[in-house]
C-alpha cells in the first residue's frame, strides 16, 4: 500500500468524525435550549445519550483507523457514530422547527435509516472480532440476516413513536397495518429474539476467534463493557432501579464501552503515528470531552438550581459553550499570526525545510543553492540578512549574500559526510543581541538540508577551477614551446642548412659528396617547414608576430572589404593598447573574435559591424555587434553553410573551458555575440587609456 492511500483514508475518517461531532453539537444545543419543552418528556437530558454515544463511537473508530490495526471495525464504529448523531439532530431540528408532513416524512425516514445502522452495529459488532474485519463465507450470510432483523426491529419500535411531535406517516394507512402485522408475530417474542441474536453473534465470534491465527489478548478488553452496555439498554428496566441510578448507568456505559475499543485496538498497534495525525486525534478527543462535560454540567445545574432553565440562562450556557469550543483554536490562530508577522515561518520548521528541499530539487544548476538558502532565511524567517561562505583551496569564498549580515551574526556549519565545507551566517533580529533558540534550531535544519547541494557546488567549482588552471597552463606551455621552437630550434636548423649549403659549394660539382650534401640540405629544409607548421598549430602566428591588439585589427581588416559587399568592421579596444593577458585568454579572444566576424560576413548580410574588447581587473568581455538580419540556426563561419553549429559550439566551448559565458542575441536590429572570460589578476595600472 502506498503512503498516499492511508492519508486519503485518514482524510475521509476526519471528515466523518467531524460531521459526527457537528451532529452531536447540534443535538446538545437543541436539548440545552429546550430543556423546558414538554415534548422532550420529564427527563430531557436522556435525549443526549445517543449523541454522546455516537461521538464516542466515532472517536473510537477514528483511533482504530489512525493506528491501521483494524480499519474494517474502525469504519463500522465511525458510520455507527455518525448515524446516531445525524439521526437525532435531524429529528430534533424538525420537531423544534415545526415542519409539515412532507419534511417530517423526510426527517423520520432519515432517523429510521440511521437507527437501522445503529442496531445492526450493536447486534453484529462481535462478528468483527478479533481481527477487525468481517470474515468471508457463512459469517457474511449471517450478517445479512442480522441486517434484515435490524430493519424489522427498528420499524417495530419507531412506528409507534411520537417523534417529538413531528407528523409521522408510520401511524397511517399501509404502515400502520404493516406494524400491526409485524407486531402480531414479534410482540410475544420481543424479549427473546434480541438476546438470541446477540448470543448467536457471540458464538460466531468465539468460533472465529478460536480459528484465527495468533493470540489477541488486548482485544478481549472491549467485550465486557459492551455486554454490560447491552444489558443496561435492553434489560435495565427489569432491574427496578431508580431513574437517577439507571440514568447514571446508562451514561457511564455509553461513555466507557466505545473507549475500550479504541484502547484495545490502539494499544495493539503496529504503526507509528505521525505528528499531524496525533494532533488531529487530540483535537477530536478534546472537542468530544468538552461537549460531554459541558452537557453534564448544564443538565446537573438545571436540576439543582432554580431558574437554570430560563431563556437567559440557556443563552448564556450556549454562548459559553461556543466560547469554550472556539477559545483554543482562536488562541492558536492568534499566536500563529503574531509569530508569523514577527518571526516568519519558524513555527513550522519542517514546512520551511521541505519548501527549501523542493526548491533545491527543482534547481537546474547547483550554483543557485547558496542563493536559495539565503533567500529562505531572509524571506521565510524574516531575518535581516544571510550569507553562505565555503572553504576552498584558496581560502574562504563567499557564494551568496542577501541583506546585511554584520559582525554580530552567528555561524552555522555546513557539514557533508562529516566534513565542514563552509558556514551559513545569520544576524539576530533588530533589537536582539543574539538569535533565540527557535531561530537557531530552524537555521541548523536549513544548513543541514542545504549542505549536500552546496557540497556538490563546491566540487563542481573545484573541477571547473582545475579545468581553468589546466587550460591556462596548457596555453602558457604552448606559448613557451612555440617561442623555444621559433627562437631556438628554428634558427639552429637554418644555420645548419646554411653550413651544409656552404660545404656543398666547396666540393667538385658532380661528385658523390655534392649529392649527399644536397639531400641533407633538402631534408633540413623540410624539417624547417614542418617546424613552422607545428609552431603555427601551437598558437595563432599573428599573436606572436604582432600581439593581440594588432592581430585583432589585422583580422578585421582582412574581412573588411566594402567593395566586395562585405560590412564595414570597427575595432574598439578598452584600454588601448590592451594589457598583457594570459596566453589562454588571448587565444580565446582571438579565436572567438575571428569566428564571430566570419559569421557576420558570411551569414548576417550586415552593412556595419563592431568588434569590442573590454578588459577589466577580473574579466575580459568580447562583443561582436552587427546590424544584419541575424545568423541562421546553427550558422558557422566555416563557409560550409551546412548549419551544423560547429562554429557556435566552438566559441561556446572556448568560453566555458575558461569558466566564462557565451551568449548570442538575435534581435530585430541585428545580432550581439558576447563572451565573458574570467581573467583574475590582470594589471591595468600601466595601460594607457584605462578606466578605473
Amino acid at each position: 500500500m502506498s503512503t498516499a492511500e492511508p492519508r486519503v483514508g485518514h482524510t475521509r475518517a476526519y471528515v466523518v468524525c467531524g460531521c459526527t461531532l457537528l451532529g452531536g453539537l447540534v443535538v446538545l444545543v437543541l436539548l440545552v435550549t429546550h430543556l423546558g419543552d414538554e415534548r422532550l418528556g420529564p427527563d430531557p437530558a436522556r435525549g443526549g445519550i445517543p449523541a454522546l454515544l455516537g461521538v464516542g463511537l466515532a472517536l473510537s473508530g477514528l483511533f482504530v483507523i489512525a493506528h491501521r490495526s483494524a480499519p474494517g471495525l474502525g469504519w463500522l464504529l465511525l458510520w455507527t457514530g455518525l448515524s446516531q448523531t445525524v439521526g437525532r439532530a435531524v429529528i430534533l431540528a424538525a420537531a423544534f422547527a415545526g415542519v409539515g408532513p412532507a419534511l417530517g416524512a423526510v426527517a423520520i425516514s432519515i432517523l429510521l435509516l440511521c437507527d437501522v445502522v445503529y442496531l445492526f452495529a450493536m447486534y453484529a459488532l462481535p462478528l468483527w472480532l478479533p481481527q477487525g474485519y468481517l470474515p468471508r463465507g457463512p459469517i457474511r450470510i449471517y450478517a445479512v440476516v442480522v441486517a434484515l432483523w435490524s430493519v424489522i426491529h427498528t420499524f417495530y419500535d419507531l412506528a409507534v413513536s411520537t417523534f417529538y411531535g413531528v407528523p409521522s406517516f408510520l401511524q397511517h394507512g399501509f404502515w400502520l397495518d404493516a406494524r400491526q402485522w409485524v407486531g402480531s408475530w414479534l410482540a410475544p417474542r420481543l424479549d427473546l429474539v434480541p438476546p438470541l441474536v446477540i448470543l448467536t453473534s457471540l458464538v460466531v465470534m468465539a468460533v472465529h476467534w478460536a480459528r484465527s491465527p495468533g493470540p489477541h489478548p488486548m482485544r478481549i478488553i472491549p467485550l465486557l463493557p459492551y455486554l454490560v452496555w447491552l444489558f443496561v439498554v435492553f434489560g435495565g428496566y427489569h432491574l427496578k432501579l431508580s431513574p437517577d441510578t439507571y440514568e447514571i448507568l446508562l451514561y457511564a456505559s455509553s461513555v466507557v464501552w466505545p473507549g475500550t475499543f479504541a484502547y484495545a485496538f490502539a494499544r495493539d498497534r503496529q504503526w507509528h503515528l505521525d505528528r499531524s495525525t496525533r494532533r488531529m486525534l487530540a483535537a477530536f478527543a478534546l472537542a468530544s470531552a468538552l461537549m460531554a462535560g459541558y452537557f453534564a454540567i448544564v443538565v446537573g445545574l438545571s436540576r439543582f438550581l432554580p431558574g437554570a432553565r430560563s431563556t437567559g440562562a440557556v443563552v448564556m450556557a450556549v454562548g459559553s459553550l461556543a466560547i469554550g469550543l472556539l477559545l483554543r483554536p482562536a488562541i492558536t490562530q492568534a499566536m500563529y499570526v503574531v509569530d508569523r508577522f514577527y518571526y516568519g515561518e519558524r513555527a513550522r520548521p519542517y514546512q520551511v525545510v521541505r519548501d527549501l528541499a523542493e526548491r533545491l530539487s527543482r534547481a537546474v544548476v547547483p550554483g543557485v543553492a547558496p542563493a536559495l538558502l539565503c533567500e529562505t532565511v531572509v524571506r521565510t524567517l524574516n531575518l535581516p540578512g544571510a550569507g553562505v561562505v565555503v572553504d576552498t583551496r584558496r581560502g574562504p569564498r563567499e557564494l551568496a549574500r542577501v541583506g546585511t549580515v554584520g559582525p554580530g551574526g552567528m555561524d552555522f556549519p555546513l557539514t557533508y559526510e562529516g566534513v565542514v565545507i563552509g558556514r551559513l551566517s545569520a544576524p539576530p533580529r533588530p533589537g536582539q543581541v543574539v538569535l533565540d533558540r527557535q531561530d537557531v534550531e530552524v537555521l541548523g535544519f536549513l544548513a543541514d538540508q542545504a549542505a549536500p547541494a552546496i557540497a556538490s557546488l563546491r566540487l563542481y567549482e573545484d573541477l571547473q577551477e582545475s579545468r581553468e588552471r589546466i587550460v591556462l597552463a596548457r596555453e602558457e606551455e604552448r606559448r613557451r614551446l612555440r617561442h623555444d621552437l621559433h627562437d631556438g630550434l628554428g634558427p639552429a636548423l637554418s644555420g645548419t642548412r646554411l653550413q651544409v649549403d656552404t660545404a656543398r659549394t666547396c666540393v667538385p660539382a658532380g661528385s658523390p659528396a655534392e649529392g649527399t650534401l644536397m639531400v641533407a640540405s633538402e631534408g633540413i629544409g623540410e624539417a624547417i617547414t614542418e617546424l613552422r607548421r607545428i609552431t603555427e598549430g601551437l598558437a595563432p602566428a599573428a599573436l606572436d608576430r604582432m600581439g593581440l591588439a594588432c592581430a585583432l585589427r589585422e583580422s578585421a581588416s582582412r574581412l573588411d572589404n566594402r567593395s566586395a559587399g562585405r560590412p564595414c568592421i570597427l575595432v574598439e579596444l578598452d584600454p588601448d593598447p590592451l594589457p598583457p593577458l594570459p596566453a589562454a585568454v588571448e587565444v580565446a579572444v582571438y579565436r572567438i573574435s575571428g569566428e564571430a566576424l566570419n559569421n557576420v560576413v558570411r551569414h548576417s548580410g550586415a552593412e556595419r559591424a563592431a568588434l569590442r574588447v573590454r578588459v577589466r581587473a577580473a574579466e575580459v568581455t568580447v562583443e561582436i555587434v552587427d546590424d544584419g538580419h541575424g545568423h541562421p540556426a546553427g550558422g558557422d563561419g566555416d563557409g560550409s553553410g551546412a548549419g551544423d553549429g560547429i562554429g557556435m559550439r566552438s566559441m561556446a566551448e572556448r568560453a566555458e573551458e575558461l569558466g566564462g559565458t557565451f551568449t548570442v542575441d538575435n534581435g530585430e536590429r541585428g545580432t550581439v555575440v558576447r563572451a565573458v572570460l574570467p581573467c583574475p589578476g590582470t594589471d591595468l595600472r600601466d595601460g594607457p587609456g584605462t578606466t578605473p
